[in-house]
């Protein structure tokens, strides 16, 4: 029997297919676990920004407003990205402002809203600080999947129904309420009058409120008067007014308007009280303000309360642009601290995971006090009462959420 060195017996036909097969695909399996590797390699080396858009009117109508927040939001980013970066699951981030102006215009806000999303990719929007923008806005940012807050919306509107939108100051029927509760316990008023535009959404809603909430606790509406959006003689809503006797004037309107109402009341011959809420911030401090001596309003943070995170806050803003911030600055200000919170908690760095991430913050410390979320986008604020005296705003009580 012969017996021949070296001759291996051959392999099946299906074995050697298979091994063909995986040898044909080895290749471009390498490089895929390669390219993997180093996709990876270089996300951890050098992490791509977490980009957030801010909607800030710098034109127009109330340019002022988005001027001063515009700064409160640079602020809450340059102090982020000194610290290496937004934190994440994944290790610290660089933060992207990526800014628009809508002019003033709704339409205008909703277009930048869409460019945000679209255009720029932004992960979270921060704007909307007038509720007759931030309604449509909010409703559009639910339509995109992407999480919305407004800093400065009151109005109960913007959230109802909606689970990608924040705000950061209390709603209007809070401070309606603060305000018909102030009015008749602390002023003492038995009569109170309300002239508000009938058009816009924060001015009605606040002045609904008042008037629900003055009505509840024995208070007598004397007066419920309506007026269009660009009306700047009030005279005979005035006179009508006057002609009911009340002791006190509720003025839920804008700063723009505030202070020619309030002197067109005095020139009528109105001499009790003037109330208003948080649309007066932005009036500017100085003799100018006499009409309104002795007048107060809900806002809802004051450079004078004194804790730590408002210290700090307002120390390195006048530190930063040599000015003093106002309530919705500072609103504006946790409102991307309530982002950075978040960013914290998520899965991943997709719109609807920080969505996710929003909603399970419950509570947040920042330098406008205690914000407390329960379930949704409303937080529990308290509210600020300040008193106009020689020109000047002065604080005169922090009233805080009920526990």
């Amino acid at each position: 029997m012969r017996h021949t060195r070296g001759t291996k017996k051959p392999l099946p036909r299906g074995l050697r297919e298979r091994l063909r097969f995986l040898a044909s695909i080895l290749p471009a399996f390498l490089l895929v676990v390669a390219g993997i590797s180093a996709c990876s390699e270089d996300r951890d080396a050098s992490p791509g920004p977490v980009r957030l858009a801010f909607i800030s009117t710098l034109s127009g109508e109330y340019q002022d407003i988005g001027r001063i927040t515009l700064d409160a939001a640079r602020l809450a980013v340059d102090q982020a990205n000194a610290e290496g970066g937004v934190m994440t699951p994944a290790g610290r981030r660089p933060v992207e402002l990526v800014v628009l102006d809508p002019g003033s215009t709704v339409e205008g806000g909703l277009d930048a809203l869409r460019a945000a999303v679209q255009r720029e990719h932004a992960l979270a929007v921060v704007g909307g600080f007038l509720s007759r923008d931030a309604i449509p806005m909010a409703k559009v940012a639910e339509e995109l999947h992407v999480p919305f807050i407004t800093p400065g919306s009151t109005n109960p509107e913007t959230t109802r129904g909606l689970h990608y939108t924040w705000r950061m100051p209390f709603t209007d029927s809070f401070q309606g309420a603060v305000l018909g509760q102030f009015a008749l316990n602390e002023l003492g008023a038995a009569r109170a009058a309300v002239l508000y535009d009938s058009a816009g959404d924060y001015n009605r809603g606040l002045a609904e409120s008042f008037r629900e909430a003055f009505s509840a606790k024995g208070g007598h509406i004397a007066a419920f008067a309506p007026y269009l959006t660009g009306t700047t003689d009030w005279s005979e809503h005035l006179r009508r007014i006057l002609a009911e006797r009340p002791d006190l004037l509720l003025l839920p309107n804008y700063h723009d308007e505030v202070l020619p109402q309030a002197r067109q009341a005095r020139q009528a011959g109105f001499t009790g009280v003037i109330l208003g809420g948080d649309g007066w911030e932005m009036l500017s401090q100085g003799p100018d303000l006499a009409a309104l001596n002795g007048s107060f309003f809900t806002t809802t943070w004051d450079p004078g309360m004194d804790t730590g995170r408002s210290r700090e806050f307002r120390q390195a803003f006048e530190k930063a642009y040599n000015q003093t911030p106002n309530g919705t600055a500072c609103l504006t200000y946790d409102a991307f601290g309530l982002i950075f919170t978040a960013l914290g908690r998520v899965r991943a760095l997709t719109p609807t995971d920080l969505r996710d991430a929003l909603a399970q913050v419950e509570t947040l410390e920042g330098a406008g006090g205690l914000y407390r979320y329960r379930g949704g986008g409303d937080p529990e604020k308290s509210a600020v009462i300040l008193r106009i005296e020689n020109g000047r705003f002065q604080l005169h009580r922090e009233l805080p959420p009920v526990p």
